[in-house]
C-alpha cells in the first residue's frame, strides 16, 4: 500500500485525483508529514524511471535503504538526481534565506552526491549508466521527484523554511487538461537541460 496503515488506500497509488484537484491526489502540511504518510517503496515499486530535482534530495538519498536503491538500479530504474551544486552560488543564498552557517547545505549536499557516487561505482557495469547524478546552479524553487508518467511529490522552498517543514503535494495525473502533472514534468525537463553531469 502506498499510504500507511494509518491511512486507507484509494487506488494504486494513493486517492484517486477529484475534479478541480488539478491532479493533486492528497496534500500534506510538512515532508515529514508526508514520510510518515507514503510508502516510498510502493511510490518507487515498479517504475522504469525516476526523475528527482530538489537540493539535498534527502528523501531518496537518506530515506531510501541503500540494498533498495541498488536494488533498483540494478533490476532496471533508470535513476536521474539533479542536486543544487554544492559549489555554486545558489546554495549559498539558501542557507542565508535558512539562516544556517555558511557551507551548512552545501555540506548535506556534497555528502548526499558523495553516496550516491559511491553506489553509481559499486554497481554491475551493465547498471551504472543508469544512475544519473548532475548538479544546477540556480535560485531554487522546487524539490519534484517524477516517478514515470503515474506520479509526482512536489515541495515548494519557502522563506526561511526548512525543506523538511514544507507543504508537499502527491499529483497523479488524471488525463483531464489543466491538471499540475506536466507543469512539473517541464520544470523539472528545464532544469535538466541547464543541468552539468557529474
Amino acid at each position: 500500500l502506498l499510504f500507511r496503515s494509518s491511512h486507507t488506500a484509494q487506488g494504486a497509488y494513493g486517492p484517486p485525483a477529484t475534479a478541480g484537484m488539478a491532479d493533486v491526489a492528497a496534500v500534506f502540511a510538512s515532508r515529514s508529514e508526508f514520510a510518515g504518510s507514503i510508502e516510498l517503496s510502493a511510490l518507487f515499486d515498479g517504475a522504469s524511471r525516476i526523475r528527482a530535482c530538489g537540493l539535498s534530495l534527502n528523501l531518496i538519498c537518506q530515506q531510501v535503504p541503500d540494498h533498495q536503491l541498488r536494488r533498483m538500479v540494478c533490476d532496471g530504474i533508470q535513476l536521474t538526481c539533479l542536486f543544487l551544486d554544492p559549489d555554486g552560488e545558489a546554495i549559498k543564498a539558501r542557507e542565508r534565506e535558512e539562516e544556517h552557517p555558511a557551507g551548512h547545505l552545501a555540506g548535506w549536499t556534497r555528502l548526499n552526491i558523495e553516496l550516491m557516487s559511491r553506489h553509481r561505482d559499486r554497481l554491475p557495469a551493465e547498471a551504472r549508466d543508469r544512475l544519473r547524478l548532475a548538479v544546477y546552479d540556480e535560485t531554487i524553487r522546487f524539490n519534484i521527484v517524477l516517478v514515470d508518467d503515474r506520479a509526482c511529490v512536489v515541495q515548494p522552498y519557502l522563506p526561511q523554511a526548512r525543506g523538511i517543514d514544507s507543504p508537499t503535494l502527491l499529483i497523479r495525473p488524471n488525463g483531464v487538461p489543466g491538471g499540475l502533472y506536466p507543469i512539473f514534468e517541464q520544470v523539472y525537463d528545464a532544469m535538466a537541460e541547464r543541468s552539468r553531469q557529474i
